[in-house]
């Protein structure tokens, strides 16, 4: 059994006590992990766990909620592009849109800096010929109609949380779609499992947030995404082994690296 967790933080504080216990549950899994900057430091940090490890890589980028100050712009991308150009990163992010009340306003202060730093990384993207990790919470039509507008390059959104019809906008995008486990303890989520070309889906822990059933309120960890592949597969009707193989593939397809290494 292989399986590949797409999106993971084991660079986090939260495993700085057991950090190669769980990395040794990962492997003893047969389970790949892409660990996913959100900073400049947790880039770093993650492009560091994969030096160390087989069978992991990075993406580097800043989330929207950690947006550097003006000042420092620029040295922080000009540090990100010298990691997003290393051959075990395979992505720039996770980057995108947020709003956590509200409806995303595109013409505020936040929504203008937010749409300015994303921007930035998608040419980052383009400039290292990488794809992009997206976040986005509350702001599906604010990313749809940036990505429309930009020409970005191939792009996996990360914790999808929409609906179908929001769903099929990204998929004609070209973007893939990636699920937690959150999708073991909530329905909201089935059509769009249900209804999504299997070549377009991915799985992920998102990890050390949002465990899967039964571990819920416990840390997460790359190896209970096992548990995402097996609801996968229930909702589809589809074998585990089945679940295991495609997503894997995909995941792989998308970040192009990973084709020769895992």
């Amino acid at each position: 059994m292989r399986l590949i967790d797409s999106h993971a933080h084991l660079q986090f504080p939260q495993f700085d006590k057991d950090r190669e216990a769980v990395i040794a549950r990962t492997r003893a899994a047969g389970i790949g992990v892409i660990n996913v900057g959100t900073d400049l430091e947790t880039s770093r940090q993650a492009v560091t766990l994969t030096e160390k490890n087989e069978k992991m890589w990075a993406t580097v980028g800043i989330h929207p909620t950690d947006l550097p100050a003006p000042e420092a712009e620029e040295k922080i991308f000009s540090e990100l592009e010298k990691l997003a150009r290393q051959s075990r990163v395979v992505g720039i992010g996770e980057c995108g849109l947020e709003i956590r009340n509200g409806k995303f306003d595109v013409r505020s202060e936040s929504g203008k800096r937010q749409i300015q730093i994303f921007e930035r990384q998608i040419e980052l993207a383009k400039a290292v010929g990488k794809p992009l990790m997206i976040h986005c919470r509350n702001a599906y039509d604010g990313l749809l109609s940036v990505l429309s507008n930009f020409q970005s390059p191939t792009s996996n959104l990360h914790f999808f949380a929409g609906d179908w019809p929001t769903a099929r906008k990204f998929l004609d995008l070209g973007c893939t779609l990636s699920f937690t486990g959150v999708i073991t303890f909530a329905n909201q989520y089935d059509e769009v499992i249900k209804k999504m070309p299997l070549d377009r889906l991915l799985i992920e822990t998102d990890c050390p947030f949002v465990a899967p059933a039964p571990y819920r309120g416990q840390r997460n960890e790359p190896s209970y995404v096992i548990e995402v592949a097996r609801r996968v597969a229930e909702l589809r009707g589809s074998s585990f082994e089945a679940i295991a193989a495609a997503t894997s593939a995909n995941t792989r397809r998308l970040f192009a690296p990973l084709e020769t290494s895992f």
